[in-house]
C-alpha cells in the first residue's frame, strides 16, 4: 500500500460514521485536475460514450461509468493512494475500486437524480453488506444553480431502503422519504474544483438541474470492502475484488498516464430505450 500525503483525521472520520458523508476541502490540486477540465470542455461526449439516463420526469441526465484500470488518467485516479487510504479508513477495513463515474450536466439542463442510496442496487448485484462508499470530486465548481448533491445527513443510519419506480426511473420509496425529511436536515453539497466529499452507500442522496450557462461535471470514484466483493457469478466479474496496486499522490502531477481517455474501456450502456442495469431508461442525448 502506497503511503499518502493526505490522510484523513480521526475528526473526518468520526464525522463520516456520524452524518454520512464528510467533505474535504482541497483533496486534489488545481493542476491535478486541470487535464480532464479541458477534455470535459474540449469533448463533453467523451469520445462518444457518455450516455443520457432518464430521470423520474423523463429528462435527461449525462453520465459515462467504467471499472477497469487502464495507463489512462481515467483509469489512474481511483487507484490514487489518498483515495484508497481514505476509504480503508473510513470503511475500517481494505477496500478496492467497485466503479468510477463522470456525471455531467451541460448548461441549462434539467435532468436531476432523484432521491436514492446506492447499496439498494449494489446489494442486487450481490454485496452483502453496505461497506461501501463513494468520493465525489468536483471537476467545476459544483452549486445549489448548477445541481450539486444534497444528502439528508445521518439518513445511512436508517439502512437499506426498499427503491421503487417512480415516474421514468427508480428512486426511494417516497412515503419513507417524506417522514425522513422531516425528521433529519438535507444539506447541499456545494464543492470548489478539487473539493472531494466522501458519502456512505446508504446515505440518500439526489441532486437537481443546471440553471446556469456553465457545465457541471463530478467525478465520483466507489470503493467496495474487500471481504464484500459480490457472491454473485452472472455479471459480475468486472464487480470482483482483484489485487491491485495503489499509486503514489504524485502520479497526476508527474504525468505518469498515456492519455485523458482515448485508451480507456468504459462500462457499455444498453442501446436507447432500453434500461440499464439498474433500471434507469437510456435517452438519445440532446
Amino acid at each position: 500500500m502506497q503511503p499518502t500525503t493526505r490522510p484523513l483525521t480521526d475528526e473526518e472520520i468520526a464525522r463520516f460514521k456520524r452524518d454520512g458523508y464528510v467533505t474535504v476541502s482541497g483533496l486534489f490540486s488545481a493542476a491535478e485536475l486541470a487535464p480532464l477540465q479541458a477534455a470535459c470542455l474540449a469533448d463533453p461526449s467523451i469520445g462518444g460514450h457518455l450516455r443520457a439516463i432518464a430521470d423520474s420526469t423523463g429528462k435527461a441526465q449525462e453520465v459515462i461509468e467504467w471499472t477497469e484500470f487502464t495507463d489512462d488518467y481515467l483509469g489512474v485516479i481511483p487507484r490514487i493512494a489518498r483515495l484508497v487510504n481514505a476509504a480503508n479508513s473510513l470503511l475500517g477495513k481494505p477496500s478496492y475500486h467497485w466503479h468510477s463515474k463522470l456525471s455531467m450536466k451541460p448548461p441549462h439542463s434539467q435532468g436531476r437524480w432523484d432521491w436514492h442510496q446506492d447499496y439498494p442496487y449494489w446489494y442486487d448485484e450481490g454485496c452483502l453488506t453496505p461497506d461501501m462508499l463513494t468520493c465525489m470530486i468536483g471537476i467545476d465548481r459544483v452549486t445549489r444553480a448548477n445541481g450539486c448533491v444534497n444528502v439528508i445527513s445521518g439518513s445511512h443510519h436508517i439502512g437499506r431502503i426498499d427503491h421503487v419506480r417512480i415516474g421514468e426511473a427508480n428512486g426511494c420509496d417516497p412515503v419513507r422519504l417524506e417522514l425522513l425529511k422531516r425528521r433529519l436536515p438535507v444539506v447541499p453539497v456545494e464543492l470548489e474544483p478539487g473539493d472531494a466529499c466522501f458519502f456512505h452507500s446508504n446515505l440518500l442522496h439526489a441532486s437537481g438541474g443546471n440553471d446556469t450557462h456553465l457545465p457541471r461535471t463530478i467525478l465520483h470514484c466507489s470503493y467496495n470492502a474487500i471481504e464484500n466483493s459480490p457472491f454473485l457469478s452472472e455479471g459480475q466479474a468486472h464487480h470482483r475484488y482483484q489485487p491491485f496496486d495503489t499509486l503514489p499522490d504524485s502520479v497526476l502531477l508527474d504525468r505518469q498516464w498515456r492519455d485523458l481517455f482515448k485508451n480507456h474501456r468504459f462500462n457499455d450502456f444498453k442501446i436507447e430505450g432500453d434500461t440499464n442495469r439498474y433500471g434507469y431508461k437510456v435517452m438519445a442525448r440532446a
